[in-house]
């Protein structure tokens, strides 16, 4: 089991999708069940932090009881959720942020991630992305440093793409 830490976006509203896309149903069970499903088999709960809408919290406990469920308003933007996730699950660790609805179940994708800490920390990097073919995706792993800047960003008009390009990110090429 691994000792990173996950950062999970879920309490969006989901307007293109006609519903929050935390509880749109994928092979039988919603969203947000299908990724924690996942992610419980790699990562101890406690290392997980994913925003919800508040209102929320009674069904995620039932989901799992020992995720840190982070609300957070829905009319904000993107950086302000992932603002209050480190606010409340400060990065002690590496740790991987990306949103519900990318269908990032590869365990291998993880894996290889999590193999390019070593030489991220060698070289000074703050985040590492997969890349596939020269173009950037999701999970982007950040490192334990990224926190105390991150909480320091202005929502209302700074963005973690933009902000990412100011700083040394590396990248993993993977196979999907």
């Amino acid at each position: 089991m691994s000792d990173l830490q996950v950062y999970l976006l879920a309490g969006g509203n989901g307007k293109r999708a006609g519903a929050p896309k935390a509880w749109l149903p994928v092979e039988g069970v919603t969203l947000l069940e299908k990724q924690l499903s996942f992610l419980l088999k790699r990562f101890a709960p406690e290392n997980i932090a994913v925003t919800i809408q508040d209102g929320w919290q009674k069904r995620c406990l039932k989901i799992s009881p020992k995720v840190v469920w982070v609300p957070e308003d829905p009319k904000d933007p993107p950086l302000a959720a992932i603002i209050a996730l480190i606010k409340a699950q400060p990065i002690r660790r590496w740790g991987f942020l990306y949103h519900v609805d990318m269908p990032v179940w590869e365990p291998e994708l993880f894996e290889m991630l999590e193999k390019a800490v070593p030489t991220a920390e060698k070289e000074g990097l703050e985040a590492i992305a997969p890349s596939q073919g020269g173009r950037k995706g999701h999970p982007v792993l950040l490192s334990p440093q990224t926190g105390s800047v991150l909480v320091t960003l202005d929502p209302a008009k700074d963005r973690l793409d933009e902000w990412l390009r100011t700083r040394r990110e590396g990248t993993v090429e993977v196979p999907f």
